[in-house]
């Protein structure tokens, strides 16, 4: 049986859990750039694996052409990415997560400013 692990927003009136983790990377699209103030850091997680257990209501979508954002419409805090059958968790909102980062997706539109500072697989795009 899979650990699982909890999440809060910074208000903590939306709270989820999360199970059978595949991956931690960032992301460093201009869009996430936009969304969080620098790189997303977040892990992959099938959207089965993925459950709101208080504050449903408070959970609002952005559309993006990329993928749908939800955050939380009180604090504002960035949840989740909708990538279909995947999500792509706010990594800083869950509570216990012992993962290192294996991913950088988009490092061809990373901020200039930014140095990546691991030995983790790096992608120019997404991953195919």
């Amino acid at each position: 049986m899979s650990e699982t692990l909890t999440g809060t927003c910074l208000c903590e009136g939306v709270e989820y859990e999360v199970e059978d983790l595949q991956a931690m990377g960032y992301c460093h699209c201009t869009r996430c750039q936009h969304w969080t103030g620098s790189s997303l850091a977040g892990v992959v997680v099938a959207k089965e694996n993925f459950n709101v257990t208080k504050g449903e209501e408070l959970v609002k979508t952005y559309e993006s052409h990329l993928a749908p954002r939800n955050f939380c419409s009180n604090c504002g805090s960035s949840i989740f990415d909708d990538l279909g059958d995947i999500y792509f968790v706010a990594a800083g909102l869950i509570n216990d997560l012992d993962m290192k980062p294996s991913f950088h997706q988009q490092v061809a539109y990373k901020a200039s400013w930014h140095e990546i500072g691991d030995d983790a697989r790096q992608l120019d795009e997404m991953p195919g």
